[in-house]
């Protein structure tokens, strides 16, 4: 009998972790109009895709820059030369 309520306890827990696991999930993930956007990754300004420039790093790491960005890092290199 204890193992039984023990049991059952057990997976009340389990089933109250999950929910909460997929509650933080669903909470962190992008809205529908947000779905197309993406944040530079310089000054962290929200653009729609279409205006960045995207650079893969490796295989996995995305950067993308705005072109405000752009023009100032082209403007410092051209100061520095």
């Amino acid at each position: 009998m204890t193992v039984t309520v023990l049991a059952v306890a057990f997976i009340i827990v389990m089933v109250v972790i999950a929910l909460f696991g997929f509650k933080a999930v669903i909470r962190h993930g992008k809205a529908p109009e947000d779905i197309h956007k993406e944040r530079c990754s310089l000054c962290r300004e929200q653009f729609p895709k279409a205006q960045l420039i995207e650079r893969q790093i490796g295989d996995y790491r995305l950067f993308y820059f705005c072109g405000s960005c752009i023009t100032k890092l082209h403007n410092e290199m051209i100061s520095k030369n």
